[in-house]
């Protein structure tokens, strides 16, 4: 049957659910970062090796979320979001008791295939019990925990290190896991699935390869040599699964994705903001702790405070970016949010070698409010034009674009990093003016990520003419 939108306070309890489920999952990537050298200790790995902890779990996230964005259409959300939680306390379990390696990535594995469950459902989630206006402070909120899981993560793993050894980085999740479990299946409504979406598995197996070979390439590019066989190869093997993707697409009575899905301009115009707003994100990422480590010299502990304005400023603008665009045009606070990246990153371009501690907290707040304010109108766009029949699908491909995104901006400002320190290496240069100057190339080339950025935000069609939807599209919710 057809229920109309729900009571505000039960609205508010699922979302706390979906909450959950982002909190530990990003709290999760801080915690595991500040282990790995203990965890490396213990394992017996080198620096190379254990950093497959960190990698293998990323790429079983991106490259599934698809998977389970059809399989949230095809059954019910409630159902493959609680199994995504399951999945991942499962892991976190299995890492807990790890003794080696190898189980270790087994363990990262099965944790990376529950948090794409939970990635893949949470906004589908969110979209079904918010309508309207709430929506967008719905998706703010979700930015916000996203932020505040990035601040937790550091500090809350080197405590339970500290007093419980790397094991507790991993038991902590299996609480959280039990409780998401616990109140999803009291809260989360049954909703209803459609029966009509099939899934091409050939398809999906195709899918899945061409984004682990094109990520793993990525990944591994800079520290492989990417005119190497492996990384060359991984590229090729992409490009085949590509096609072959491509050609069930055209062909298939049942299509894994339907690309008819990109002729909505909310959807595909949304999801290209989406990817290369995180390229430009992530080109500091990287890059920035290494600029205060080698050029300003600052202690960990300095490091890290400096560090901390960039969330900060994430979980304060994204709930008020979802509020703005329940007023405005969601296409007019996206832009805005990329003229901030811009200025932001125009900061770090001439940040020199001395800079105050007050200049670069003031260009971290600005990134931050960037980030803040283009995600959940964007989020909130490319949700406003799935079809009802296809929301988790849609859903999961903007998460794809977000962590595609994530990875290309690393692997992408690296490259040109160390291409460009080597060339004024050879050049003569000493170490600090090759290092800026390489840093410079790297944050001008968020600036033009950012740029392009914009103009698809700002190229998108007006509010007005977005609403006038082919009949068939998300109206109501359903259980």
């Amino acid at each position: 049957m057809k229920i109309h939108t729900p009571h505000i306070a039960y609205k508010w309890l699922i979302f706390s659910v979906t909450a959950i489920g982002v909190f530990m999952s990003t709290l999760d990537g801080g915690i595991v970062n500040i282990a790995l050298p203990v965890m490396a200790r213990d394992l017996n790995a080198g620096l190379e090796r254990i950093q497959w902890v960190v990698s293998v779990y990323l790429l079983t996230t991106t490259c599934f979320l698809p998977v389970f964005g059809k399989l949230s259409d095809m059954y019910s959300r409630k159902y493959l979001y609680l199994t995504g939680f399951l999945l991942f306390g499962l892991g976190s379990l299995l890492a807990a008791f790890s003794e080696s390696l190898s189980w270790m990535i087994f363990s990262r594995v099965v944790q990376g295939l529950g948090a794409s469950a939970m990635i893949s459902n949470c906004q589908a989630i969110i979209a079904k019990a918010f309508r309207g206006k709430d929506r967008g402070r719905a998706l703010g909120g979700i930015g916000a925990m996203v932020a505040i899981g990035f601040l937790a993560g550091p500090a809350v793993g080197g405590i339970l290190i500290q007093h419980w050894g790397w094991q507790s980085v991993f038991w902590i999740n299996v609480p959280i896991s039990a409780l998401g479990i616990w109140r999803g299946i009291q809260i989360i409504p049954l909703f209803k699935a459609h029966e009509r979406v099939k899934m091409d598995f050939m398809g999906a197996i195709c899918f899945v390869l061409f984004c682990f070979c094109f990520l793993y390439g990525l990944d591994e590019g800079e520290s492989q040599h990417w005119t190497s066989f492996l990384i060359m190869g991984s590229f090729a093997m992409s490009a085949l699964f590509f096609v072959i993707f491509y050609m069930r697409e055209r062909t298939s009575k049942n299509p894994f994705i339907g690309l008819s899905l990109f002729k909505i301009q909310a959807i595909s115009y949304g999801c290209i903001v989406s990817l290369l707003g995180f390229i430009a994100l992530n080109c500091n990422n990287i890059l920035f702790p290494f600029y205060m480590a080698d050029i300003l010299h600052l202690t960990p502990l300095q490091m890290s405070l400096l560090m901390m304005p960039f969330p900060v400023a994430l979980a304060i603008s994204s709930p008020f970016s979802g509020w703005l665009s329940e007023r405005y045009s969601a296409r007019l606070i996206t832009t805005i949010g990329f003229g901030f990246l811009i200025i932001g990153a125009s900061m770090f371009v001439g940040i020199g070698t001395h800079p105050s501690f007050a200049y670069i907290i003031t260009a971290q707040l600005i990134m931050g409010c960037g980030s803040g304010t283009f995600q959940a109108p964007n989020n909130n766009t490319i949700i406003g034009g799935a079809p009802k029949d296809r929301l988790g699908m849609v859903v999961s491909l903007s998460a794809l674009a977000r962590n595609m995104g994530a990875v290309m901006g690393i692997a992408l400002s690296v490259l040109i990093f160390s291409s460009v320190r080597r060339h004024y290496t050879a050049a003569g240069a000493d170490s600090v003016t090759s290092f800026m100057y390489a840093y410079q190339a790297a944050m001008v080339f968020c600036i033009v990520m950012s740029l392009a950025a914009a103009y698809f935000s700002a190229a998108r069609e007006k509010r007005k003419k977005r609403q006038k939807q082919p009949k068939g599209f998300y109206e109501t919710t359903t259980a």
